[in-house]
């Protein structure tokens, strides 16, 4: 044949090239099938670049009072955002200012636009910092801290020395102030130690920086924490099992050492303490309390019993949180400072040191020096010795043994005659 001479290789292209010219249009496409099992897992790929977390920035009490109207308020009226005043040119200007006279004037011989900060002035007392950020000390005869009047020692509003002819830097802005770091120098004033977002302690101070939950209030909570170690991170001097005294005083700030020496540190500071309102001053509308959430009777409502008529007007903090701290002023012979104690027990021995050898130390407990004598010290109240006390302070809160009834006296009976036969 014609063909035999021809591979097969010939007849299959032939063949396909006849079918490729008998084949009609395309159909349209079909249905796409059932998916095949998967395959085996690749590789991992390589590691990406870490991502930057979310940044938190302080924000200011004033936006956080927006939504918290009613804590603002309260938080407002507390000693707590005037920690820390920044001062432009004029004089503080403080909630109280009515009831304390305010901050009158800076130290001697500086005017407000020589002064950047003014330490306290709310309550007690007020310090004043420099325009470079030192704390003013002035010479060696000079008075420049400014102490408010006190109403119980019947002291005025008066200059007296802090530390004179000394330079002392401002390093309290741990405490003092809100979003503190250490490194660097506020308004580059070289005495300021470290810098912070807002002077005074804001809310963001316990609760943390607030932009992200500002921006986003249902989706990111704030920092909440209701630990008395939160509140001592500012009230305490440095050990806390040591109340640390001075001048026949605790010294001021040490709340948090005296309820750790007590056997209240069981409960937290805000069972009885609001935390955003003044425990100072008390505000019909929004504070009428002074910041008292619980008080003493709530726990204590069987110590009512007062074996003593004559104390039926006298609370339970006039004997149990004396004032034995002293922050601005104090007078050791009427055993009467200005700021009350935090360790509640009182010993009734009329021998019980209230310090330790050298006066540097508060014993965990309150004497009756300072419990009974800060008023019966002969210049408040009649005058009585310690043994005196001491009679009337054990079992002062027993509750008195009742009468028992007389009983009438047994009548004899009458001997029955005997009848005679």
């Amino acid at each position: 044949m014609r063909f035999k001479n021809y591979s097969p290789f010939v007849f299959v292209c032939f063949f396909v090239l006849m079918l490729a010219a008998c084949r009609g249009a395309q159909g349209p496409e079909g249905q796409v099938g059932p998916a095949g099992v998967a395959g085996p897992v690749g590789p991992p790929g390589p590691a990406g670049e870490d991502g930057a977390p979310a940044s938190q920035t302080y924000v200011g009490s004033e936006k956080c009072g927006e939504c918290h109207d009613s804590q603002y308020a309260r938080f407002m009226l507390s000693g707590h955002p005037y920690k820390l005043t920044e001062i432009n040119g004029e004089a503080p200007v403080f909630p109280y200012d009515d009831e304390t006279g305010g901050v009158p004037n800076p130290p001697e011989g500086y005017t407000w636009d020589d002064i950047s900060y003014v330490i306290g002035g709310f309550g007690w007392k007020a310090r004043f910092v420099d325009q470079n950020g030192y704390i003013i000390t002035g010479d060696a005869n000079a008075a420049t801290q400014y102490n408010l009047p006190n109403e119980e020692l019947d002291t005025p509003g008066e200059w007296v020395p802090y530390h004179p002819g000394e330079q002392l830097p401002y390093d309290c802005g741990g405490c003092h102030s809100t979003g503190y770091r250490p490194q660097g120098h506020q308004d580059n004033r070289e005495g300021v130690v470290g810098t912070w977002a807002f002077p005074g302690i804001q809310c963001e101070a316990c609760h943390g920086p607030g932009s992200l939950h500002a921006d986003d209030p249902y989706g990111v909570s704030m920092t909440i924490d209701r630990s008395s170690q939160l509140c001592g991170e500012c009230h305490i001097r440095d050990n806390p099992a040591i109340i640390d005294a001075a001048d026949g005083f605790a010294m001021h700030h040490e709340q948090y050492e005296d309820l750790y020496n007590s056997k209240h540190f069981a409960l937290s500071c805000v069972t009885c303490h609001d935390p955003h309102a003044s425990a100072l001053y008390a505000d019909e509308t929004v504070n009428p309390n002074a910041g008292i959430m619980q008080a003493c009777d709530t726990c204590h409502w069987q110590g009512h019993t007062q074996n003593n008529p004559k104390h039926s007007t006298v609370d339970c903090i006039d004997c149990h949180m004396p004032p034995m701290a002293k922050s601005a002023v104090g007078d050791v012979a009427l055993f009467t400072a200005d700021v009350n104690a935090h360790q509640f027990s009182i010993n009734p021995d009329p021998n019980a040191p209230q310090f330790n050898e050298d006066g540097t130390q508060v014993m965990p407990y309150i004497t009756l020096s300072y419990a009974c004598q800060h008023c019966h010290n002969g210049e408040f109240y009649s005058e009585r010795s310690l043994e005196e006390l001491a009679a009337i302070a054990n079992g002062y809160h027993d509750p008195p043994t009742p009468t028992p009834e007389p009983t009438a006296e047994p009548v004899e009976a009458e001997e029955t005659p005997t009848p005679t036969p």
